[in-house]
């Protein structure tokens, strides 16, 4: 879990406010672990890595976690800050769409700060359809009919 606890610690500030939705949730192994156990019969998680002086690091990250009734799933991304706007976003993301796709999913959405401008027009580049969040009015939910 090494190269999960530098990746998510190297996040910026405005990184992490941005994809924990403005909670600032301390690194923990219990939510280190939390974010590295994946049911893949159910749920996706992709990673992006590079090798820098010989040693794997990552460098982005994107996932989905179907919802109960197994039809949809919700979708979270983060890269890191330094790597943000070079498309690695763009491929994680269109490989979970058509992971999602291919695994019989029918939508996919995602939670995204209302103030989060780069990621509201990324999500509309991919063909999501932005909405107000019925809980949250600081929030723009992001649907992808699949």
């Amino acid at each position: 879990m090494d190269i999960e606890s530098t990746f998510l610690n190297a996040l910026s500030a405005e990184t992490r406010h941005n994809r924990l939705l403005g909670g600032m949730i301390r690194i923990t192994r219990e939510y280190l672990e939390k974010l590295t156990s994946v049911d893949f019969s159910r749920d996706v998680a992709l990673a992006a890595t590079v090798m820098i002086d010989d040693r794997e690091t990552l460098i982005g990250v994107a996932r989905y976690v179907r919802t109960p009734d197994a039809h949809a799933c919700e979708f979270a991304i983060v890269i890191a800050d330094e790597w943000q706007g070079r498309s690695i976003g763009a491929r994680l993301m269109q490989k979970l769409i058509a992971v999602a796709r291919a695994r019989g999913l029918s939508e996919m959405y995602g939670e995204v700060l209302s103030s989060n401008r780069r990621m509201l027009e990324f999500c509309r580049w991919l063909g999501f359809a932005l909405g107000r969040s019925p809980d949250d009015p600081t929030v723009t939910r992001a649907t992808l009919k699949l």
